[in-house]
């Protein structure tokens, strides 16, 4: 069954208790509340990401604090609740409303099968009864195939007339890239500079190319020697332990 089917048999199954509920008003005074889906997006082996666990409940519910932990994971909160991770929209949730917890999830390298999430929630029932729910998502785990680094960045347009900076972006998907450099091999007429003069351009963000996420680097390209065209300039990057060969299609427009 794809997600979105399952989200609405949830909501539907809430629905349908919500309003069993509120005919029966001693079962209102202990909601029940649950995950909508207990499975989270799937991340990739040495990943770091965040990752939102939709919550619904049959009854009000206030003062809602979440924290979790499991095997293979390090789990941090948002900034703004530190501890612990809160609803997105205020600590508490009425009766047949949906709302989402946030966790930051790095995951072991050498966590290859999926994994699970062991949250407990603490809440109130809004009149001064604390609750506590203990439950598990699974966090399905992606195997690693192909290259290590995924080139995002295909091509670029420049003006023949003033050298500009651009941007291209990159994708780590295994771990361990480290020291990462890139450097451009432009034709005659195309000519490329890295940031502070360096022999090579690093990545903005950090040194080592993260497993899932994106990060870039910067390089400004001179094309004022060049005749307006498409031109194909060779990339190549280093990282500990290996390297990486695409390729750039700079458009020059005169």
């Amino acid at each position: 069954m794809r997600r979105s089917a399952r989200i609405a048999t949830a909501v539907a199954a809430l629905a349908t208790a919500t309003t069993a509920t509120t005919a029966t008003p001693a079962a209102a005074a202990a909601p029940a509340v649950g995950l909508v889906v207990p499975v989270l997006a799937p991340m990739l082996a040495g990943q770091q990401g965040w990752v939102s666990a939709l919550w619904g409940t049959t009854g009000d519910i206030c003062d809602v604090r979440a924290t979790a932990g499991g095997p293979g994971l390090t789990v941090s909160y948002p900034a703004n609740t530190g501890d612990h991770s809160s609803l997105y929209k205020e600590d508490k949730l009425a009766a047949g409303h949906f709302d989402y917890t946030a966790f930051k999830l790095a995951l072991d390298p050498g966590t290859k099968r999926p994994t699970s999430l062991a949250i407990t929630l603490r809440y109130s029932d809004c009149h001064g009864t604390a609750k506590t729910l203990n439950t598990t998502a699974v966090l399905p785990v992606v195997p690693t195939t192909g290259a290590a680094v995924v080139q995002k960045t295909s091509s670029v347009a420049v003006p023949k007339a003033t050298p500009v900076w651009t941007q291209l972006s990159f994708q780590g998907r295994r771990t361990g890239l480290a020291d990462f450099k890139v450097t451009l091999s432009p034709p005659t007429g195309l000519s490329v500079t890295y940031p502070g003069d360096h022999a090579a351009a690093g990545l903005s963000l950090t040194s080592s190319l993260p497993v899932g996420s994106d990060d870039f680097i910067a390089v400004r390209i001179d094309a004022t020697g060049a005749a307006a065209g498409t031109y194909k300039v060779p990339v190549h990057a280093t990282y500990d332990g290996g390297s990486f060969d695409g390729s750039l299609t700079v458009v020059v427009s005169s």
